[in-house]
């Protein structure tokens, strides 16, 4: 956001002016100490006196922008455009939100402006670079930041934004000294710490990333992604306790645990086995869904939806069925990997996804009637009584500790004599595990007992691997079951 300060005029003006000056001047006060609807109803009441008071208009739509209003904020803005299209920073917070709006171009448009009214301030590059990074034109947006930098040679955002880059593209020791840079100007500026703790951690300076957490979580105690970063490297360290301590603060700042502490709390036996935060699921697969499929397939030798198909078509070739199906839902869709492989074997899929990132990508892939952003369990429970044939699940469950509610309710939608059809990670004992990859690994004698106790029969249960870790075959379970 571009900054905000009272505006005074130097040359006589109307009374009715300066009444709406003043009432702009308390709107800025009440914004800043974050009043947002004090701050509003002083911009109405300025644009009651004067209706063309730009000032008043952008700050109000700032403040649509901050109660989350955005189109509201977007017209408002554009409204104090029109009256003084002159002003930088109209054009910049602008910009910003089109951006948030995922109005890519015409963002660009508006700090392309901004640029142009004012091109030796740094920031309309910054923000132009925070634009380009969302796009991944990674060369463009390191030049933005270092013309920034050029501009502004105390600007310690525009290093500190060039080491975040640099952190991404795994130029470790580049990014590290664009950090150091930023931080001999700033010294206390968390995100900076934050990427700089990321690059020792990866060049294996692991008790050097610790310091700079902690001093990342002394500035800043209430965010949750330092305690989480700062469990991890302890763990590393050996410091089981310490790293125990981290992740419970992280829990306790955030409840919700969008970065999945209690993940970690599960894996390392300081908490028991239970199913994990959805907001942790959410966020970790929005996080991948641009690269989702390239990392999984390519990296990691994927074939779960490969495995799934052979599987359904033999056990329909076994059991004397016919292998194509009116309706399928595809639990935990992702991308669309699945409905791509069963295309030709069903006429209409439902993809259920808690993460609206790989939603968007599975819509693009036009095999899906519907799509559901919500958990497994819930999207199943919002389809009627033997809805459909076919339930796809891959490499989906292995997110699931507890099993049968989720089988429950797919034999509930299932017609007579419909199949579940499902991928998990296995493991040797009983019951179900945290594994180390941070996924849930389950007993092939559970799983049976958990369908069978669903009121499913089981068709096929064959031991298998659907992706590689590290190089080694994960032990995997291909599952097919019928609903009799």
């Amino acid at each position: 956001m571009g900054r905000l300060r009272p505006r005074f005029k130097s040359h006589e003006q109307s009374r009715t002016k300066r009444s709406a000056t003043d009432l702009y001047d308390a709107a800025v006060r009440h914004f800043l100490s974050k009043r947002y609807g004090p701050a509003e109803d002083r911009c109405r009441q300025a644009l009651t006196l004067d209706p063309k008071h730009a000032d008043s208009l952008h700050l109000l739509g700032l403040v649509h922008w901050q109660t989350n209003r955005l189109d509201l904020a977007v017209d408002l803005i554009a409204s104090a455009i029109r009256c003084n299209p002159n002003n930088h920073e109209y054009f910049l917070n602008l910009g910003e939100l089109l951006r948030d709006q995922n109005k890519l171009d015409d963002a660009r448009k508006s700090f392309d402006i901004a640029i142009k009214l004012a091109p030796n301030r740094a920031a309309g590059w910054i923000k132009l670079g925070n634009l380009l990074r969302i796009q991944r034109r990674y060369d463009e947006v390191l030049l933005t930041y270092e013309h920034a930098f050029t501009l502004d040679p105390n600007n310690a955002e525009a290093s500190a934004l060039s080491g975040g880059v640099l952190l991404e593209l795994g130029r470790y020791e580049e990014a590290l000294a664009k950090c150091d840079l930023s931080l001999a100007i700033s010294p206390d500026q968390v995100e900076a710490l934050c990427v700089k703790g990321d690059c020792l951690r990866n060049l294996g300076r692991t008790a050097e990333a610790a310091a700079s957490y902690r001093r990342a979580s002394e500035l800043e105690p209430d965010r949750v992604s330092v305690w989480r970063l700062l469990g991890k490297v302890l763990e590393q360290l050996g410091d089981r306790d310490g790293a125990i301590k981290a992740l419970r603060r992280a829990r306790e700042i955030d409840p919700s645990d969008p970065f999945g502490a209690s993940v970690e709390l599960m894996r390392l036996g300081a908490d028991e086995l239970s199913e994990m935060p959805p907001a942790y699921v959410r966020l970790l697969f929005d996080q991948y869904a641009a690269t989702f499929d390239t990392a999984l397939v390519e990296s990691l030798g994927y074939r779960g939806p490969s495995v799934l198909f052979e599987a359904v078509r033999s056990a329909c070739q076994a059991h004397q069925k016919p292998a194509n199906f009116k309706r399928a839902i595809d639990l935990g869709c992702g991308t669309g990997l699945a409905a791509v492989a069963f295309a030709k074997m069903v006429d209409q899929f439902i993809g259920i996804d808690l993460s609206p990132g790989m939603i968007e990508k599975a819509r693009a892939t036009g095999l899906y009637a519907q799509l559901k952003v919500t958990d497994m369990l819930e999207g199943l429970r919002t389809t009627p009584d033997s809805g459909v044939e076919l339930v796809l699940s891959a490499d989906a469950m292995v997110y699931v500790a507890d099993l049968f509610p989720v089988l429950k309710e797919a034999s509930r939608v299932l017609a007579s004599g419909g199949l579940l059809a499902f991928t998990l990670e296995r493991h040797d004992g009983d019951g179900f595990i945290m594994g180390e990859g941070r996924r849930y690994a389950h007993s092939a004698s559970y799983v049976r007992a958990s369908i069978e106790a669903a009121g499913l029969v089981v068709l096929q249960l064959e031991q298998q691997s659907i992706r590689y870790e590290r190089n080694v075959p994960v032990p995997s379970l291909g599952i097919v079951a019928e609903k009799s």
